[in-house]
């Protein structure tokens, strides 16, 4: 499981719960967007880290199948719409959680492409060392999320002619997945706020 950061959060379960089901709800007004709009997500991201997201959202749809996806057969594939849309529902309950514990305070994602790539490999280098962050209210968030999905989506839709497709894998990817994309959001307002911080 990620590790915990010492970060505010709702003070009761009944709080925590009633948070998370809020945040959750608009999570899932996009995800029925995504659900009847071919495979689009409706979230903006910028141009650098859409493309960063993207393409760590192939290689985790190519691995989701026996054998792995080529990369051609991934390009167009409906798992790579919905991985990709996973990491951005993930970055933005980072942001919808930053909003709230800040007050809505005003915040700008980097868009040096160096900047972005970095931060992109250091979300990596904590996935491979087991060591995504998050808070109670993002581990509810996710968890609603992840079960919605699980529950509504057809699986019949992600089929590969000649792939199988793994669905003891596909259930961690998501989660994986929504918690990439919290930790990658992290990253970019945390540089951000340093790079404030050292110009005073």
């Amino acid at each position: 499981m990620p590790k915990k950061p010492a970060a505010s959060a709702p003070s009761s379960p009944v709080q925590l719960e009633e948070q998370a089901m809020l945040i959750a709800s608009e999570i899932f007004n996009l995800m029925d967007q995504y659900t009847h709009d071919s495979n689009i997500s409706k979230f903006f991201l910028t141009d650098e880290i859409a493309k960063a997201s993207f393409g760590l959202a192939g290689g985790f749809a190519s691995v989701l199948y026996t054998p792995v996806l080529e990369p051609e057969e991934t390009q167009n594939s409906a798992i790579l719409s919905l991985v990709y849309a996973l990491i951005t529902y993930g970055f933005n309950i980072y942001l919808r959680e930053h909003s709230l514990t800040t007050n809505s305070a005003p915040y700008k994602l980097p868009t040096d492409p160096l900047v972005v790539k970095k931060l992109q490999k250091k979300t990596l280098e904590r996935t491979s060392e087991g060591s995504l962050i998050s808070t109670r209210l993002a581990d509810t968030i996710i968890a609603i999320i992840a079960k919605n999905v699980q529950t509504h989506l057809d699986m019949a839709e992600f089929s590969m002619k000649g792939h199988k497709l793994n669905k003891t894998k596909f259930n961690a990817y998501v989660k994986l997945s929504l918690y990439w994309g919290y930790n990658f959001a992290r990253e970019l307002l945390t540089e951000k706020t340093i790079k404030k911080k050292r110009r005073r």
